[in-house]
């Protein structure tokens, strides 16, 4: 499992709340056992403020959680503190960018479908930047890139697998130039290689198909203590979704996006090869 700073910060928030609702205990008792203003817990718990490690040693007592559990857990509130890699990109990543971020390098799958661009894990250089020079330019373009590149190091993980679906607009359209997609379809096979990796498009022939107009990701975790989660790419912005949290627009859950993939996997995708040669 990743040690990305941010989702060890969910982790240990998420555990602290059950800790404390295991104990039977609610957020205002708890207040008033350390004299912190209500809010503090409140915030503690959603991630308004950090969990720092003396607080984290007086709550895992106070909850008394065993001795095995509460060493996990101050090693977690230790660990979470430390800056993250990508820490030095900031200037060039929104907060959602980061969220996503931390849940594709800790996850222990990975599912994506894209109906219009490459996902940036299997982008090549050239094709990231063709994209991202509608965003930024100068520097500040050149750190974008380098960021999407340093990303694809969590491919090589031997912990983690990675599934995508391309519908064949992805495969049809050119981006920079004909070189440029040319190297990109040749990436996309070299990716498909890695023992860890899977990638399927979907021709135009299938029609429509399940959730089909809105790129999607989702991220499992192992040991099955966190929750599914979901990204949903809109136009009226990205949205972060869990198990945990309210449906989006009062519609769907994480787990409705891995029952659309399941489908589109195993009854409308193909192998990314006929694909790539068809749009050759």
């Amino acid at each position: 499992m990743s040690e990305n700073p941010m989702f060890l910060r969910q982790r240990l928030r998420d555990r602290l709340k059950r800790a404390r609702e295991s104990a039977g205990m609610t957020q205002q008792q708890v207040a008033e056992a350390f004299a912190w203003s209500p809010s503090k817990v409140i915030r503690l718990e959603n991630g308004k403020i950090g969990v720092n490690i003396t607080d984290a040693m007086a709550l895992v007592q106070h909850y008394g959680i065993a001795e095995d559990e509460a060493a996990q857990l101050i090693d977690l509130a230790k660990a979470a503190r430390q800056p993250s890699w990508y820490a030095p990109y900031r200037s060039v990543m929104s907060p959602e960018l980061e969220a996503y971020i931390s849940y594709e390098e800790s996850a222990s799958i990975v599912r994506n479908y894209e109906r219009n661009v490459v996902p940036g894990l299997l982008q090549t250089e050239e094709y990231a930047r063709s994209i991202q020079k509608e965003v930024w330019s100068g520097s500040e373009l050149e750190m974008s890139v380098e960021l999407r590149m340093r990303r694809q190091r969590a491919l090589e993980s031997t912990e983690a697998e990675f599934f995508f679906i391309l519908d064949e607009s992805v495969l049809r359209r050119t981006i920079g130039n004909e070189t440029i997609m040319q190297q990109q379809l040749d990436a996309l096979l070299r990716f498909n290689d890695y023992p860890n990796v899977q990638i399927q498009y979907v021709p135009f022939s299938k029609g429509m198909y399940p959730l089909f107009r809105t790129p999607y990701q989702i991220f499992e975790f192992s040991g099955g203590t966190d929750d599914l989660v979901a990204y949903l790419e809109n136009p009226e912005g990205d949205v972060l979704l869990s198990e945990a949290m309210p449906k989006y627009g009062s519609r769907r859950t994480p787990a409705d996006y891995l029952d659309a993939f399941w489908d589109v996997e195993r009854n409308v995708a193909e192998d990314i090869r006929d694909g790539v040669a068809v749009a050759a």
